[in-house]
């Protein structure tokens, strides 16, 4: 299987991002298999390797991304020697390091010189510096894409989130039928090719309360949401809907689907961090490089303490290695497909 070649960026250094890093790159089954480049600094990671004690794991050093040692961790130091941490605290200076390691990762991610991309956290002073609202739109900007959709995966749940983090009442103003089905499209795409689904089982959740009951349902669901889920159906995609979040979440139904399209933001977010712990990713679909965030938090009250746990880091690095098999399994098959004729009278 080709490997991919897995950019880092290091989030916030005063949080607990580069001891998640250190305590995965120190086991052999992330130091052998994956070919990683954390865009950083290698004063922050000595200082954390020194601080937690680790001395069976270090980087390798490569001044770009055509120097580095394929199998190996390796780190491009894009922080000047000034970089230093102050464990646990919101510093304008890490803010600022936190975008810049971003930022040369998401330039070799445009200029292919790595294939997938992994964003640890960012503190909302770090996305000011960016002047963006999230990470997600900073890889969407640099990567000139717009028919994007963020996916929430772990091992037995895929919410795709229809619109962002928006107030309410801009959302309804923003539901089409077109959206709907280009995203019902883009999402049944996604489980075909990333998740080696043949055929995809989507849940539409409705936009009002108690849209499951015919009499309840709403201008959104009757005018939109309804025709919407008939048009992709005809087309190809199997959804159904409209669901109460409520029905899918609180009780076994979501199992029966393999992925859930949220409304909006909180409908999907909320109900997924309750439901994955700690081993959440979000996924960005829509780009042809893999653009993943572990869902973890930035860790200020741990840092230092030896506690974070990787987990969720560690399920984005087994997602993009998951992802990257199934796409070259589900290329092979596309390409050699049986090659039908008509019959003509």
């Amino acid at each position: 299987m080709e490997q991919n070649i897995i950019g880092i960026s290091q989030g916030d250094c005063n949080g607990t991002s580069y001891e998640i890093m250190l305590k995965t790159f120190q086991e052999s089954r992330f130091q052998n298999g994956y070919t990683t480049i954390l865009y950083g600094s290698p004063k922050i990671a000595a200082y954390y390797r020194k601080t937690l004690n680790i001395n069976n794991f270090s980087f390798n050093p490569a001044d770009n991304a055509d120097a580095i040692q394929i199998g190996k961790a390796n780190l491009i130091n894009v922080l000047d020697d000034s970089a230093k941490v102050e464990l646990g605290s919101v510093t304008q200076a890490s803010a600022e390091a936190a975008a810049v390691s971003l930022q040369s990762a998401v330039n070799d991610l445009s200029n292919n010189r790595i294939d997938a991309l992994v964003l640890n956290p960012l503190p909302q002073a770090a996305l000011s510096v960016l002047q963006v609202a999230n990470q997600f739109d900073y890889v969407k900007q640099q990567l000139e894409v717009s028919n994007t959709m963020t996916l929430l995966v772990n091992d037995s749940l895929r919410v795709a989130l229809l619109t962002d983090a928006r107030p309410m009442r801009n959302i309804a103003k923003s539901l089409s039928v077109d959206n709907i089905v280009n995203k019902l499209h883009l999402l049944n795409n996604s489980l075909k090719a990333d998740f080696a689904i043949d055929k995809p089982r989507i849940a539409v959740l409705g936009y009002n309360p108690n849209c499951a009951n015919a009499e309840n349902r709403e201008h959104e669901e009757s005018d939109v949401i309804i025709p919407a889920v008939g048009q992709a159906n005809n087309e190809g995609v199997l959804a159904l809907g409209p669901f109460d979040a409520e029905e899918v979440f609180g009780t076994d139904l979501f199992k029966k689907f393999d992925a859930i399209l949220a409304i909006y933001y909180t409908q999907g977010v909320a109900p997924f961090r309750a439901l994955s712990y700690d081993d959440g990713v979000s996924y960005l679909l829509g780009v042809r490089q893999m653009c993943v965030e572990p869902l973890q938090s930035l860790g200020y009250q741990q840092a230092g303490a030896d506690v974070a746990k990787p987990i969720a880091f560690q399920k984005a690095m087994y997602l993009i290695s998951e992802v990257n098999r199934n796409r070259i399994q589900y290329e092979g098959l596309i390409s050699n497909q049986l090659k039908t004729n008509q019959l003509t009278e």
